[in-house]
């Protein structure tokens, strides 16, 4: 077992038995112990208060996470097997969860989660704020003293009571500075729990993650749906196979890289090849004859083919056919036509650059593909180059390749970029989602009218 592993399993014990010293722990474990605690685990404080609910929230920098959050919050961006918040949820099973997003969003994600929205009312005036932003592989403990965690001055969770919890406010988190309020007056401890920044930080952590929330939640492999003659399996304890899916002849699951965790519903066409670290989600499909290699994360109801490396498929997206699409992040309701793969890696084997917000960013990354938004569409034979922002709702009609930025609501064919005309993007949204027996809610009209207005200066800056 590599360190890693068993940092995992010596924090588990922590947690489990409720240890408040590393001493009490085995001379080996103790040192090990160590190793977690400077990275993204914690020990309980046994001198402080117990807090009742948690505020999973959004900060100002979730702009750097465009086009992707256009329609969801920061904390609902797939990582591993689950969301932040998700990943919340199962820390915290037992614990009052409100969330703070953006006001635009407040409709949204009523209709979503019944949780309070923006809304903190807690009988004594406690809290775990935690940053939505941040993956969260270990519970940060409900009982302890106030403190807040910070890395590199952002507020990564912050334990509060009294008036100090009273003076964290929606606004405030997405538009100010809530440290300043407290500094002074509450204790602050440095964490180096991931935060994700931009959207190949989700890239880059997803191997591990699927890593790390296999060995926590699901703890071992296990069988449960139908295996036709034929399949191979390859380190089985590490493959869970969800009930009611089923694994077509020739398939072959080698999980030597990394776990495979197949949900619900899942169909595996004949001749596939599944190399973990993977996960794909109920009722989704992978065709006859893919790869999907490592750290592939597939959600709900997709249907995928060709070869796919390292990349993040929101629910309702579709690339069935053949193609490349490595180091990526696809939002939901994309279609992508036969033949449309991208680059991950330069000629040069350089660093790939990025555009956000209109700046340049080098990611330090030598592999990365592209981020695509919500409702976007591709041709046949579409090729994007590396490090490509693709926004919501666009329409690629080209053998050519794109430019490496497209505004939301862009029409990109051989004669050029035009403004995809809002009543027409939104007429094809709503056939998309009826054919997955999906109507489009009010609040999602609302919403989707919502970031035509809202990308619109990011659209007159390039077509001007």
């Amino acid at each position: 077992m590599d360190t890693a592993a068993w940092c995992e399993i010596v924090q588990t014990y922590i947690n489990l038995t409720k240890i408040t010293s590393l001493s009490m722990l085995p001379t080996r474990n103790r040192t090990i112990s160590c190793c977690v605690l400077q990275k993204d685990a914690f020990l309980i404080d046994r001198g402080g208060f117990q807090v009742t609910y948690i505020c999973v929230f959004e900060d100002s920098q979730y702009s750097k996470l465009v086009p992707l959050i256009h329609t969801r919050t920061a904390f609902e961006l797939r990582c591993g097997l689950f969301t932040p918040l998700e990943r919340v949820v199962k820390h915290y099973p037992n614990t009052s969860i409100t969330l703070f997003c953006r006001d635009y969003l407040s409709d949204l994600l009523q209709e979503r989660y019944p949780y309070r929205i923006n809304d903190l009312r807690t009988p004594d005036d406690t809290c775990l704020f935690l940053n939505g932003r941040a993956i969260f592989s270990f519970p940060v403990p409900l009982e302890g003293r106030e403190e807040i965690g910070m890395q590199d001055n952002t507020l990564v969770y912050a334990r509060l009571k009294g008036e100090n919890a009273k003076k964290i406010l929606p606004g405030m988190l997405l538009t100010g500075d809530p440290i300043e309020l407290l500094k002074g007056t509450v204790p602050v401890a440095n964490t180096q729990v991931p935060l994700i920044n931009y959207f190949w930080d989700l890239v880059k952590h997803n191997k591990s993650q699927i890593e790390k929330d296999f060995m926590l939640f699901v703890k071992e492999g296990s069988i449960l749906g139908r295996l036709s003659e034929g399949v191979h399996l390859m380190n089985e304890d590490q493959i869970f196979i969800d009930k009611n899916s089923r694994i077509k002849p020739g398939c072959v699951f080698d999980a030597e890289g990394g776990p495979i965790y197949i949900g619900q519903h899942v169909t595996i066409a004949p001749n596939a090849t599944i190399e973990g670290p993977v996960y794909i989600g109920n009722h989704s499909v992978v065709q006859s004859n893919s790869r999907i290699r490592g750290g592939a994360n597939i959600g709900e109801v997709c249907k995928i083919g060709g070869e796919v490396v390292n990349t993040i498929f929101h629910s309702y997206t579709n690339k069935q056919h053949d193609g490349f699409l490595g180091d990526s992040y696809i939002g939901s309701w994309v279609n992508m036509g036969a033949g449309t793969l991208n680059s991950n890696l330069l000629n040069t084997y350089g660093e790939v650059k990025a555009e956000i917000d209109g700046t340049v960013i080098n990611t330090n990354h030598m592999f990365l593909g592209m981020a695509m938004g919500d409702h976007t569409k591709t041709a046949i034979n579409t090729t994007i180059m590396t490090g490509s922002i693709i926004g919501f709702s666009c329409n690629i009609v080209t053998f050519t390749y794109p430019p490496k930025y497209l505004p939301s609501f862009a029409w990109y064919s051989y004669h050029g970029m035009k403004v995809y005309i809002l009543e027409n993007a939104l007429h094809v949204a709503k056939i998309a989602m009826k054919r997955r027996d999906k109507e489009m809610t009010s609040a999602e009209e609302r919403l989707f009218r919502l970031v035509f207005q809202l990308t619109e200066k990011e659209r007159n800056s390039i077509l001007k």
